[in-house]
């Protein structure tokens, strides 16, 4: 009895198998070269409810695709000609994204722009400050007094921005060089 219902089983499955699609016994209508394509125009609305025709029964014209298809109806049997695709312009593409607005701005940061720095992220600790361009950014220097800023000791030369974020060694106004870390 329970050899009977495992060989019914695999009997059913197999008769499901190959009634699938891709099976042994489907048959797939394959197209026919030349054929005509016959039937109504397809009237597709868009999202933005401009109505785009599309070609005879089978052609798929989506709102996304934001083409129309003309058919021309067969004459006598003759293949549908059918015309170039027509492009119509998509209102949202016109209108450009807006940017979110700035944050308002502080105090500090309005005096800052106003004495012609830049109120910025500085130093590791991503902080904001005021960093202003020096006058005498690049001139020769001795000691710190020479400069509007801080004098590099590296190049002698007075540094370009106030302050100068991170480790620097500068030259004091003895004329002493030192290392000065700002964050």
């Amino acid at each position: 009895m329970r050899r009977f219902c495992c060989l019914a089983l695999i009997l059913v499955l197999a008769a499901c198998q190959l009634a699938l699609p891709g099976g042994k016994s489907a048959r797939v209508a394959k197209p026919v070269a030349g054929a005509a394509i016959v039937g109504d125009a397809i009237t597709v609305t868009s999202l933005d409810g401009a109505p785009v025709t599309g070609g005879g029964a089978g052609q798929s014209v989506g709102p996304a695709d934001k083409t129309a298809v003309d058919a021309k109806p067969a004459a006598s049997g003759a293949p549908a000609a059918v015309a170039e695709p027509k492009t119509t312009p998509d209102p949202a593409a016109e209108v450009e994204p807006q940017a979110p607005p700035p944050p308002p701005q502080s105090p500090e940061e309005i005096a800052c722009v106003a004495k012609g720095g830049s109120y910025a992220s500085a130093g590791s600790s991503g902080g904001k400050a005021c960093v202003k361009p020096t006058r005498d950014g690049g001139k020769r220097c001795r000691k710190e007094s020479d400069c509007e800023g801080v004098c590099l000791a590296r190049s002698n030369t007075c540094s370009p921005i106030s302050p100068m974020f991170g480790c620097n060694d500068i030259l004091q106004n003895d004329g002493r060089q030192v290392t000065l870390c700002i964050d």
